[in-house]
């Protein structure tokens, strides 16, 4: 009986020193606003808010963010639920789904930044993402392959916003995405936030990850994960069994 007493004894240690998850929450490393425009002259990459949906002149704004990901898990771990937040300071048209989507190219951020209500954008800087282009420079180079920018038609996760306050998006999708990007950090491009662009007047307007010196609260990725077990789990593991065996 005692040495039954010591093998339970020792799975619930094991059970505690393995079992316990953690969180982590990481601020958006880069983001930007791309604005719908035939000439792709028009960015925001480092103003204190982000665009998704259409404006009143059906004009569309897609919503770009990065996160660091694989340098905050350890490795090994398990990750087992994330969930983006954002936060809306000016929305219209109602309660409206906006869609996370996977960035399936390399984007970068320059130093445009567009007066008042950034509503209209700025003339893009060097390295500025924009509605035709991935990276800014050049004629013809770091161009999105279509209009609008590169990304997984499949969504990784959608949440029904409102006009204001904080915004979250949580599902398998979107844990599945932070995991593959947690093992391999060049799968790692970012998401798109696509607003419903089915109809005039549906724009929203995000803080930015530059929005924090203006009392914006910034975007933030929320991982909760398990990571891999102490060398005193393994080995109180090992000596239950072997006090287990011992007991048959």
């Amino acid at each position: 009986m005692r040495k039954g007493m010591l093998v339970a004894s020792l799975a619930a240690s094991v059970c505690s020193l393995s079992a316990q998850a953690e969180m982590v929450s990481l601020s958006a490393t880069r983001d930007a606003t791309i604005y719908e425009s035939t000439t792709g002259e028009v960015a925001n990459g480092a103003g204190q808010y982000l665009f998704a949906g259409r404006t009143n002149q059906n004009l569309a704004r897609r919503a770009l963010v990065h996160f660091d990901i694989a340098s905050a898990i350890p490795d090994g771990a398990t990750i087992t639920s994330a969930r983006l937040i954002l936060n809306i300071s000016q929305a219209n048209g109602g309660v409206r789904d906006v869609f996370l989507h996977r960035a399936a190219a390399l984007w970068t951020t320059g130093a445009s930044n567009p007066d008042g209500t950034e509503s209209l954008g700025a003339t893009p800087e060097l390295g500025d993402t924009t509605w035709t282009y991935a990276s800014y420079g050049p004629p013809g180079a770091g161009q999105w392959k279509a209009a609008g920018g590169d990304y997984i038609p499949f969504w990784s996760a959608v949440t029904a916003t409102t006009t204001s306050g904080l915004q979250t998006w949580q599902s398998i999708g979107l844990t599945n995405d932070v995991r593959a990007f947690a093992e391999d950090a060049s799968l790692n491009l970012g998401w798109f936030l696509l607003g419903d662009e089915s109809v005039a007047g549906t724009s929203r307007r995000f803080d930015s990850a530059d929005s924090a010196a203006f009392g914006g609260i910034v975007p933030r990725l929320e991982i909760e994960f398990e990571p891999v077990p102490a060398p005193g789990a393994v080995a109180l593991l090992v000596l239950a069994g072997f006090v287990s065996r011992r007991r048959r």
